[in-house]
C-alpha cells in the first residue's frame, strides 16, 4: 500500500513518466487487483508495462548485536 499514491506511482514508473492523478477506482484502496493512473509522457512506448516488487518478511536484513 506504500506505493498506492501519486509519489509511489512516479517511483515505480520512472523518471520519464509524470503522474497527473490516480484514477477514482484506484483511490478506494480496497480493490487492489488493478492500479490505474493518468500520466503525461512524450512517447507512449516509454511507459513501463511490468514492475517487480519484492516484499521481505518483517525484520529481514536486521542484524542482532553480538
Amino acid at each position: 500500500m506504500h506505493y498506492w499514491s501519486v509519489e509511489g506511482a512516479e517511483d515505480i514508473l520512472g523518471r520519464r513518466v509524470r503522474v497527473d492523478r490516480l484514477d477514482s477506482r484506484t483511490l478506494e484502496r480496497g480493490h487492489t487487483k488493478t492500479f490505474a493512473c493518468w500520466v503525461w509522457i512524450s512517447d507512449v512506448a516509454s511507459i513501463p508495462t511490468k514492475h517487480t516488487l519484492a516484499v521481505l518478511p518483517r525484520g529481514a536484513g536486521r542484524v542482532e548485536e553480538m
